[in-house]
C-alpha cells in the first residue's frame, strides 16, 4: 500500500537516520511541492494513495536534498534573533504573556502581510534573515496588538468577508464572519425570485459601514442595483474606497440618517446590520471592540431601538412581498420578531449561525 501517511513518516525517519535537522518539515515541504497539495492538507489526506511516479519524484527529491545538505540552515549565516522564525516564536510568545487570543494565528497574519509571503508558507522562509526596516515593523505591530489589545484588521487595513479582501480602519466596524450568514441569505432570497422575476433587483443596504454587505450582494447578484446608507462620513468614505477596488459599478452610497434621504421606494429587500448591543453591556465588551466606533456597535432601548425604527419604516420603501433582513444579536430573536409582526411583516424566520446562535431575522412585507 502506497498511502501518504506512510509513504511521509518512512521519509522523516530515513533524514532523521542522517542527522538531517528538521527533517519532518523538509520532508512536508518535499511532499507539498511534489503533490502540489498546501503543506497543512498532507494529514487530511493521509489514505490518498501515491503513484508511482509520485513516490519517484519524492525519493527523487529527497536523494537531492541530501546532495546538496547535511542541513540546509546551516549553510545560511543569520544571527537568531534576526532570522524569521526566531522572531516569530518570540512574537508569538510575547502575544500569550499578553494574553491575546489566537496569538499564532495573529503573529503568522501580522508577518504574512508585512513580509508579502503567503501565512501557509511563511515555514518555507523560517531561515531567512529579517532587515531592520521590515523587523521594526513587525514589532510595533506586535507590541500595539500585545499592549493596547489592538485589531489586526485595523494595523493591516484589511479583512476578508465572504472570499475578497476589504479595506477597514478605525471609523468603521470591523466585518465579522457571522454577517456572512445575512449576506448568504439575502443572496438566496435575491437568486430564488431572480428565477420567478427577471427584473432587476433593487436593495438598500441601512448603515452600510465599510460597505461590506452591499457590496458583495451587489457582486453576487447579476441585474442587481444596491443602494447603501450611512450617516457617518467616515464610513462613507471607506464604502467608496472599497467599491473602487472591487470594481463594484451597480451600487451607490449616500449620507442618510436611516430612511432620511432615500427617495426610491419599491426596493425588493432592505437589509440592515444595525448596532444592537444594549448601553449596559459596554462594561463586559472584550478590549478588541473598545477601538471600534462606539455608534456601531452600542444602541438604546436595550439594543432594540433601530430595529424598532427600521422596521416602522420599512413597509413604506418596500415593494410588494419585499423582503426586510436584519442581523441580530444571540438573545434578540423573539424580540425583534414581536417587533416585525408588530409593524405587519409575515413569514417571519430566524436564522441560525454556525454556533448554533440566532444570528438573521427575515420577514416579508404582506401584498
Amino acid at each position: 500500500m502506497n498511502k501518504l501517511l506512510d509513504i511521509l513518516n518512512k521519509s522523516v525517519e530515513y533524514l532523521k537516520k542522517r542527522h538531517i535537522k528538521d527533517a519532518r518539515l523538509k520532508v512536508e515541504s518535499i511532499f507539498s511541492e511534489v503533490l502540489k497539495m498546501p503543506r497543512i492538507m498532507l494529514y487530511a489526506n493521509f489514505e490518498k494513495e501515491l503513484s508511482q511516479f509520485e513516490i519517484n519524484k519524492i525519493k527523487e527529491k529527497l536523494t537531492d536534498a541530501l546532495k546538496r545538505n547535511k542541513d540546509i540552515s546551516s549553510s545560511i549565516e543569520v544571527k537568531d534573533d534576526d532570522s524569521l522564525k526566531s522572531l516569530l516564536v518570540k512574537s508569538i510568545d510575547f502575544l500569550k504573556k499578553n494574553h491575546v487570543n489566537e496569538a499564532k494565528l495573529k503573529a503568522e497574519i501580522i508577518f504574512s502581510s508585512v513580509l508579502e509571503i503567503e501565512r501557509m508558507m511563511l515555514f518555507t522562509k523560517y531561515n531567512e534573515k529579517i532587515f531592520k526596516e521590515k523587523k521594526d515593523k513587525l514589532r510595533k505591530f506586535i507590541s500595539k496588538v500585545g499592549k493596547e489589545n489592538f485589531p489586526i484588521q485595523y494595523l493591516l487595513n484589511e479583512q476578508e468577508f465572504y472570499g475578497r479582501k476589504f479595506y477597514v480602519d478605525k471609523g468603521v466596524l470591523i466585518p465579522r464572519q457571522d454577517t456572512e450568514v445575512l449576506v448568504q441569505k439575502a443572496i438566496e432570497i435575491l437568486k430564488k425570485n431572480g428565477k420567478e422575476n427577471k427584473n432587476s433587483k433593487k436593495i438598500l443596504d441601512i448603515g452600510c459601514g465599510s460597505g461590506i454587505i452591499g457590496i458583495t450582494i451587489a457582486l453576487e447578484i447579476e441585474n442587481s442595483y444596491v443602494l447603501g446608507v450611512d450617516i457617518s462620513e467616515k464610513a462613507l468614505e471607506t464604502s467608496e474606497k472599497n467599491k473602487k477596488m472591487l470594481n463594484s459599478k451597480n451600487i451607490k452610497f449616500i449620507k442618510s440618517d436611516l430612511f432620511e434621504n432615500v427617495e426610491f421606494n419599491s426596493f425588493d429587500m432592505i437589509v440592515s446590520n444595525p448596532p444592537y448591543i444594549s448601553l449596559g453591556e459596554m462594561g463586559i465588551m472584550s478590549d478588541d471592540t473598545l477601538h471600534e466606533p462606539s455608534e456601531a456597535l452600542f444602541a438604546e432601548n436595550d439594543g432594540l431601538y433601530f430595529y424598532l425604527e427600521i422596521s416602522s419604516r420599512a413597509k413604506d420603501y418596500l415593494a410588494e412581498n419585499g423582503f426586510l433582513l436584519f442581523e441580530i444579536g444571540f438573545r434578540q430573536g423573539y424580540k425583534v420578531k414581536e417587533i416585525m409582526e408588530k409593524f405587519g411583516f409575515r413569514n417571519i424566520e430566524i436564522i441560525e449561525d454556525l454556533n448554533g446562535n440566532n444570528r438573521v431575522i427575515i420577514g416579508q412585507k404582506n401584498s
